[in-house]
């Protein structure tokens, strides 16, 4: 390992003094206000998506390796990188639970606010790479019915492949693709004025992929001529300066934090350290296991009796994982000026409260719900049989 290796970091990822500060020289950077004098004499580079990765941000300096600690790669030029004989990293995967979760938790609510019986549902699944699949998971075991829209993977034989027209033809919708513009499936405003017009009034329709895999206009004029039904946004072209009219028209508007578990973070963080150690030759020694804190809510008791399922699935949801919050906590930066508002919604993010996955959390429950019982394991919770 080279001995005065310079490391570069984005302050948000999590872990980094733990993880990366016996392998060089770390500082620490806003995202956002990265820039190619802060890189002249650095070789490691370790970033989220907010920050673009090109030829502006790299020509001049010393960089050899990036690491995103995030899922995508649309914010980094890969081609750019490959040319120059930069090796680049990404976390594909590590926040994928937690956003499926995200998913889990936005329509059990939604069903709550609207009365609306999930079971038996549609649910056209647009994407279905390592989130899509979690998410057909734990819909599956909420008794919807997934339809599937992913031609890279229809051409590969991976799925059983449905129309884009037909998959927003359902009950709910909701995206998971990367965000592409280029190739035979760009991704890039894919939900524009003419597609929108598949969906149906009552549709549910959630976006946690990409803001741009949405053309914003055209969301906003489906949502006010009631083309469209509840909706719950997560991402948002342009961060952070969205557009806000757009957020005050949605059902539910969080600011980019569907994959913001701990857990999630966490393992981002783990996925670009091992790159990092294999392109140095070095042997990885930290682990996240052991620095996670414990569970928040490590156990939860079933006493109703009387309540439906779905009625508790929503409540044992949100003990662990509360959406509504993270709304209300966007909601308040109306009060604020439009100018303080980017700075804001990105401080919302930083400063992301602890969310853990249901895994973490054991429930107990009787021996006559069995089948609940599966409901849950199927969302991911751990189970305890109490006899009755």
């Amino acid at each position: 390992m080279k001995q005065s290796l310079n490391i570069v970091a984005g302050e948000n990822i999590p872990y980094l003094k733990e993880a990366f500060e016996g392998l060089g020289n770390l500082s620490l950077l806003p995202g956002r206000s990265i820039i190619s004098a802060d890189l002249k004499y650095t070789q490691i580079l370790l970033i989220r998506s907010i920050t673009p990765v090109d030829e502006k941000l790299l020509q001049g300096t010393s960089v050899e390796f990036v690491g995103s600690a995030s899922a995508g790669a649309d914010h980094m030029d890969t081609a750019y990188l490959k040319s120059h004989n930069i090796e680049y990293a990404t976390a594909s995967g590590s926040n994928a639970n937690s956003v499926a979760e995200y998913v889990m938790a936005a329509l059990l609510l939604i069903a709550k606010q609207e009365d609306l019986q999930l079971q038996g549902k549609t649910i056209g699944i647009v994407g279905v790479g390592n989130i899509g699949k979690l998410v057909k998971i734990k819909a599956e075991a909420l008794g919807m019915h997934p339809v599937l829209n992913d031609p890279i993977l229809a051409e590969a034989g991976q799925i059983h492949h449905c129309s884009l027209e037909e998959t927003l033809g359902c009950d709910v919708v909701t995206l998971h693709t990367p965000l592409t513009t280029n190739g035979p499936y760009p991704t890039y405003h894919l939900l524009n004025k003419d597609t929108f017009q598949w969906l149906k009034p009552s549709t549910i329709f959630i976006n946690a992929a990409r803001g741009e895999v949405v053309e914003t206009s055209a969301l906003l004029d489906a949502i006010t001529h009631q083309h469209i039904g509840p909706t719950i946004i997560d991402v948002w072209e342009h961060e952070p300066d969205i557009n806000w009219d757009l957020f005050q028209a949605v059902t539910l508007g969080t600011p980019h934090i569907a994959g913001h578990s701990l857990d999630g973070k966490a393992n981002g963080t783990l996925m670009i350290y091992t790159a990092l150690c294999k392109h140095l030759g070095v042997e990885p020694t930290w682990n996240p296991v052991q620095s996670l804190p414990p569970p928040i809510v490590p156990f939860i008791q079933i006493n109703a009796q009387t309540q439906s399922e779905q009625e508790l699935l929503q409540q044992i949801v949100s003990k662990v994982y509360d959406i509504e919050t993270d709304y209300h906590h966007m909601k308040k930066l109306l009060i604020s000026s439009p100018s303080e508002r980017p700075t804001l919604f990105d401080a919302l993010r930083k400063n992301y409260p602890v969310r853990r996955e249901f895994h973490q959390s054991t429930v107990a429950l009787s021996n006559n719900r069995a089948q609940f019982g599966q409901t849950l394991k199927g969302l991911g919770f751990q189970i305890m049989r109490e006899e009755i």
